[in-house]
């Protein structure tokens, strides 16, 4: 996410957190993040910012109303889920 134009982007992940709570506040399951759009990527932002300390108001929409240049938008995790490459082992 970028919070004014022309700002370094600041990344966040998502977590346990942050997913059940868009789950409950949006009455979703997790294979509805498959079409998740604008709404959604700011929730979690607002949410992960808050968790993080940040002092935001109640409300992510009143967070989005006084932040009308920032961008918010998914990035995919491409790292490799095993960069060693190893071996299979028994009961692995």
């Amino acid at each position: 996410m970028t919070r004014t134009t022309g700002a370094e982007p600041e990344y966040l992940y998502t977590t346990l957190f942050s997913i059940a709570l868009w789950e409950e506040k949006f009455n979703k399951k997790p294979l509805d993040a498959q079409n998740s759009g604008f709404r959604d990527w700011s929730f979690w932002a607002y949410t992960l910012l808050k968790v993080n300390g940040e002092k935001l108001p109640d409300d992510y929409m009143d967070w989005l109303k006084q932040n009308p240049e920032m961008a918010v938008l998914p990035e995919a995790d491409l790292t490799n889920p095993n960069p060693t490459e190893a071996a299979l082992t028994d009961g692995n």
